[in-house]
């Protein structure tokens, strides 16, 4: 951690726009009918795309900030592309969702190091 609560607060930033990220992808998932609306898929989809806020939080990759979010998003959002995988078959979903969870792990780096000037520890 960084002094005066500077990791802690990026932690928060990371956190909340992964949570922000999620409710996008479950809106995504829900409304095209890909996966069918119940409590536990909004939880789960929340809760991956938090823990992928909170690992890009306390990363110490020593990464360019948009390859910091890329590597730990597809690292971190793999589990939810199984998740797809056990529950559509092998096919586009899964493996289009693997790629996108390197976007969504950039766009939460993006909003996290660079709109809120929250930057890592470990710089490159």
């Amino acid at each position: 951690m960084a002094r005066n609560g500077v990791g802690a607060m990026r932690i928060a930033v990371a956190v909340f726009f992964g949570l922000l990220v999620g409710g996008i992808c479950a809106s995504a998932l829900f409304s095209t009918g890909t996966v069918k609306f119940a409590v536990a898929t909004l939880v789960f989809v929340l809760l991956n795309r938090a823990v992928m806020g909170f690992a890009i939080g306390v990363s110490g990759l020593k990464l360019h900030w948009a390859w910091n979010g890329v590597v730990v998003g597809i690292a971190v959002g793999s589990i939810f592309s199984f998740y797809l995988y056990m529950n559509l078959g092998f096919g586009l979903m899964p493996v289009a969702n693997f790629f996108m969870n390197g976007v969504f792990g950039l766009a939460i780096e993006f909003f996290t190091s660079v709109v809120c000037r929250q930057r890592a520890v470990a710089r490159a």
